[in-house]
């Protein structure tokens, strides 16, 4: 199958993580968009969306080659054109093959910062950190949240279980954090070790993934274990119940890690595991995900994947990007990662934690669905700390709009520019954003900016006391302590 670009046509896959590359236009040669066998560490809806309101889009994937002025399809893809814009292009691929019922996460996830144990006590989390994190939270004059207690508060994978080791009192321990004022969520992923107490249980049920008659031997980023099939109910039910048993000690949701399509066989209808694993964990009013294959229309809250403290290279350049495509993918309910990052390797490696990259990953996160810690803020920033502080209640401005976008419009939270403002030049606009159809963010992006030239799109615009009108081209001053927020008003 193949199709010619219109004039002046681009294309948007909805891949978080093919955000930075994006748009797709007629001067790409050669480039294969792999929508299927997703082999990135995030969400992929097999869908791709153009500005001039066209959609392309199969339930199990494909595979789009862009050369020039054609793009050929590896197999027939349901083509729609809606003759208008990439927002019409969205809504009608939200209506037809991501449509939600009713269902939401909840918005709880608006509401709170998350603080998770993840950065700040990596494998080594213990009872005694935890509290001690909250603490610290408090402390430091944070708002409470949600805590979660990220990879190793169990012994081995597959038993999902406190380690008496290193949580003394599981549940005395959840009823300080609750009486405090913080959620609980635990970290947990669909992987289990050979030598846990539960994996002869499991193989004697026949739950685990096979290969050539043996248990499959899945390589994932801390190890090799086996997995479990997801495709068998009595594996779903088998996991209810350990989280059920979780639940009554207190704990009030979960962060479903793994399950990326990429570490399973072909054999094991890879996507599908992946999509499955998200389907089961949207049954949980609080959930977390990070990978997921064609699950926009399910009720999920999503992260973007670990983000390394760095203006480039997968760092604070790549955030706002990922976030739009995110959308794009019917994932409206967003956190752009840990601030400050949450590629582990760079604790690991004595990465120097630096203020700005701090700051501006804070501006980006500011107006977002959700704001996510994990290094807490006073550790990185020290004597600007009250700066900071200052800044976080710039959120409380906007939440109830926050709110009203997320409860009532069933459209992406942070939208382009493109998608609010089609036809006028912003096809390539990837570094601001609209936070619904008033406000346009602009956050620092880059090292050492201190400025940003904008072209205003069309209407009238205030920013503090100064109001523009008639697409003006201004230049206004960026400063990390304050996060410039333009609004749109009613002409």
């Amino acid at each position: 199958m193949n199709i010619s670009f219109l004039e002046n046509e681009v294309w948007y896959a909805a891949v978080s993580e093919f955000g930075s590359y994006m748009p797709l236009d007629n001067t790409c040669k050669n480039l294969e968009v792999k929508l299927i066998n997703n082999i990135t560490y995030n969400q992929m809806t097999p869908l791709l969306l153009s500005n001039k309101g066209r959609v392309l889009y199969k339930e199990d994937g494909f595979i789009a080659i862009f050369n020039e002025n054609n793009i050929s399809l590896d197999r027939d893809v349901i083509l729609t054109d809606t003759k208008d814009s990439l927002k019409s292009a969205f809504l009608y691929a939200r209506d037809n093959f991501i449509k939600k019922d009713d269902n939401k996460v909840t918005d709880e996830f608006i509401k709170n910062n998350i603080y998770n144990t993840w950065m700040y006590s990596p494998f080594e989390v213990t009872q005694e950190k935890v509290l001690s994190y909250a603490k610290q939270i408090l402390e430091d004059g944070l708002e409470t949240g949600i805590i979660i207690i990220d990879d190793k508060w169990n012994k081995n994978y597959g038993d999902w279980i406190f380690d008496k080791d290193k949580f003394e009192n599981p549940k005395e321990m959840i009823d300080k954090l609750h009486n405090m004022g913080f959620l609980v969520m635990l970290w947990i992923c669909p992987y289990i070790d050979f030598d846990s107490d539960s994996y002869s249980k499991c193989v004697e049920n026949d739950y685990l993934l096979k290969d050539n008659d043996e248990i499959f031997k899945l390589k994932w980023w801390n190890g090799t274990s086996a997995c479990f099939d997801f495709r068998k109910k009595e594996v779903q039910d088998y996991w209810r119940e350990i989280l059920s048993d979780l639940q009554k000690l207190g704990v009030d949701g979960f962060k479903f890690d793994g399950g990326d399509s990429m570490y399973y066989k072909a054999e094991h209808q890879a996507d599908l595991q992946c999509y499955l694993w998200a389907k089961f964990a949207s049954e949980y009013k609080y959930n977390e995900l990070r990978a997921g294959y064609n699950t926009g229309a399910l009720p999920l809250f999503e992260r973007l994947s670990d983000k390394r403290h760095s203006w480039v290279n997968n760092g604070i350049k790549t955030l706002i990007p990922s976030a739009l495509a995110l959308g794009l993918s019917g994932h409206f309910l967003s956190s752009p990662d840990m601030i400050g990052g949450g590629e582990v390797k760079d604790i690991i490696n004595g990465c120097l934690l630096k203020k700005d990259i701090y700051l501006a990953h804070t501006q980006v996160a500011l107006l977002m669905p959700n704001m996510q810690f994990s290094i807490l803020p006073k550790v990185v920033l020290e004597d600007d700390y009250i700066k900071f502080l200052d800044l976080l209640k710039v959120r409380k401005c906007y939440i109830d709009y926050i709110l009203d976008l997320y409860n009532n419009t069933d459209e992406p939270i942070v939208r382009s520019l493109e998608y609010e403002f089609p036809d006028a030049g912003y096809e390539y606009e990837q570094d601001v954003f609209m936070l619904g159809s008033k406000y346009l963010v602009v956050p620092v992006t880059k090292e050492n900016q201190v400025e940003k030239e904008i072209k205003l799109p069309k209407g009238t615009w205030k920013y503090g006391d100064e109001v523009y009108k008639n697409r003006e081209n201004i230049r206004l001053k960026l400063s990390l302590d304050k996060l410039l927020v333009l609004e749109k008003l009613e002409d």
